[in-house]
């Protein structure tokens, strides 16, 4: 009888289907915080020390954002054999609002296997902050300029 559980005790062991596969994402601190319209750097990791032979991974990189909605898509194909570590990126959208975003890193292959993984980084809007900055500008200058005239004026009375 414990001969029979033994035996039973190790053939449910066996057939579990464990996938060593470990991916992680980093963004670097130098793109923790880009502007909309910029290539934004990450690194990535894939490990998959159970990997026998070269494989071809799918990556499908998305960007949402703090509401969940997709904005940017990229998809790329990886061939890997037991590890790989590598820094890609994605070309953000010129519109894409300000705040908090997440990248999401879907790998699979062409059978069972499918890992997600994801960062977050902030997209700065510096556009608002160049048209604000030119709008007072021009005004500084229409100001400065008025005041000449005003001065050319009252100088010619008197």
């Amino acid at each position: 009888m414990k001969r029979l559980l033994f035996i039973i005790f190790i053939f449910l062991f066996s057939i579990i289907n464990i996938s060593a596969l470990t991916l992680t994402v980093d963004v670097p601190d130098k793109y923790s915080k880009i502007t909309a319209g910029e290539r934004f750097f990450f690194t990535l990791a894939v490990k998959y020390p159970e990997n026998p032979a070269r494989i071809d991974l799918r990556l499908n990189y998305e960007v949402r954002n703090s509401v969940g909605e997709l904005v940017a898509q990229a998809k790329v194909l990886k061939a890997i054999q037991t590890q790989a570590s590598f820094i890609d990126s994605i070309v953000l959208p010129d519109n894409l609002e300000s705040g908090l975003h997440t990248i999401d890193i879907l790998i699979n292959d062409y059978g069972d296997m499918n890992e997600k993984v994801g960062s977050s980084f902030t997209v700065i809007s510096e556009g608002t902050d160049k048209i604000t900055m030119y709008f007072f500008i021009i005004m500084g200058s229409v100001i400065f300029l008025a005041v000449i005239v005003l001065y050319d004026i009252t100088r010619r009375r008197y």
